[in-house]
């Protein structure tokens, strides 16, 4: 059930590589800067946070099956909103930016279930002991689609529309999640209180959450357009060039979270500490790399950190609440990544405007603060 499930959440790594990549063909088409189109995404953060702690209460009532093919269409009816902008390329940036919020909100509005969605799935339907291993299965599906993602756009020379084609239907492989809904939580106590993102349980975790997505986040926007500044490349080599670097990521992260994490002998803090430093070192290098292979190697670094870090702060948080709150905690996990990426978005386009490698170090600074985030926790509940 897991493996199926894996796969059919590839969409959402999938949507994340694909548009990532496509930042130099919107900038072209378009006639955007960086920081107009970090500026559309982060707008989508506003429907995560409200969509993402209201999907769990919703797969209960509906079971997660029928939720995440409901979810597959209202993203699909985003991804048409989307290519239809880049087809028709207006010339008045005021309606570009409103259309691609527009794509970006509805896309969002649905994209923050699908996560929390699967996590409960999977978190109920395994022993404790085989969590941790579960949710990385999980996280690998992510990064699955994402190496899937960034494969059309390194073949963008062949077509620029290859990338945007593929973009556009990439949620309909949610579909492909199996039949079925989560077992019942299992508890003796009373219902347990409506959890907020403020309970101190659970902060902490957010927390760590919030820092590598926010400094990952704007690795990715300014990924790009860093290369084709850092190589002297047009829009259609540079789109290549970030595909090519972002499925060697998606590549390491998949190795890691499915032949990897489930064998560290580390705890959940030492999974998070281990790859919150790897994260910072990678992108130190990065800022510091002189050639493209140089840079490659700095970037999968990065990436194998935050494949090590992300299972573990999740089963973290999972372990620190009630069976009858982990759909909430999810969702607020979810929500937070998603806001830590759109900010991340929004501050790595100014900041790529300001110098080219500020995203970059602001990535490694977020990374330490987790770091120490992690190590002032407590472990037990």
């Amino acid at each position: 059930m897991a493996s199926r499930l894996a796969i059919a959440v590839s969409a959402i790594g999938f949507g994340q590589s694909a548009f990532v990549s496509l930042v130099p063909l919107m900038i072209e088409r378009l006639h955007l800067d960086a920081f107009a189109i970090g500026a559309a995404t982060a707008a989508g953060a506003a429907a995560f946070l409200v969509g993402a702690p209201l999907w769990g209460a919703a797969g209960e009532r509906l079971g997660q099956s029928r939720l995440l093919r409901l979810l597959a269409v209202v993203m699909l009816a985003a991804q048409v909103i989307f290519a239809g902008l880049l087809f028709e390329a207006p010339q008045a940036p005021a309606l570009a930016i409103g259309v691609l919020v527009l794509s970006r909100v509805i896309y969002g509005l649905a994209a923050s279930g699908v996560m929390p969605t699967a996590q409960v799935w999977v978190s109920r339907s395994v022993a404790e002991e085989q969590r941790r291993g579960a949710l990385g299965l999980i996280s690998a599906g992510v990064s699955s689609g994402r190496l899937a993602g960034s494969l059309p756009a390194a073949l963008a020379f062949i077509s620029p529309l290859l990338p945007l084609a593929l973009f556009v239907v990439s949620p309909i492989m949610l579909w492909l999640a199996p039949r079925g809904r989560a077992p019942e939580a299992k508890t003796d106590r009373a219902p347990a209180a409506r959890l907020m993102p403020f309970d101190r349980r659970i902060l902490p975790m957010l927390a760590m959450g919030l820092c590598l997505t926010l400094g990952f986040g704007q690795v990715q926007i300014a990924l790009g357009p860093m290369i084709g500044r850092k190589f002297g490349l047009d829009a259609t080599p540079a789109t290549s060039a970030t595909g090519v670097a972002l499925m060697l990521v998606a590549v390491v992260m998949i190795a890691v979270q499915v032949l990897v994490a489930a064998r560290l002998r580390l705890s959940e803090r030492g999974s998070v500490l281990t790859g919150c430093i790897l994260t910072a070192t990678g992108m130190a290098a990065l800022a510091l790399a002189e050639s493209y292979p140089t840079a490659i190697a700095a970037l999968v670094c990065a990436a194998f950190g935050i494949a090590v870090a992300t299972p573990g702060y999740t089963a973290w948080l999972m372990r620190k609440v009630a069976p009858a709150q982990q759909g909430a905690a999810a969702g607020w996990l979810a929500s937070t990544h998603v806001v830590g990426q759109s900010a991340g978005a929004l501050a790595g386009g100014y900041g790529f405007t300001i110098w080219p490698y500020a995203p970059l170090l602001a990535c490694a600074a977020l990374a330490v603060v987790a770091t120490l985030i992690a190590a002032a926790t407590r472990t037990t509940p």
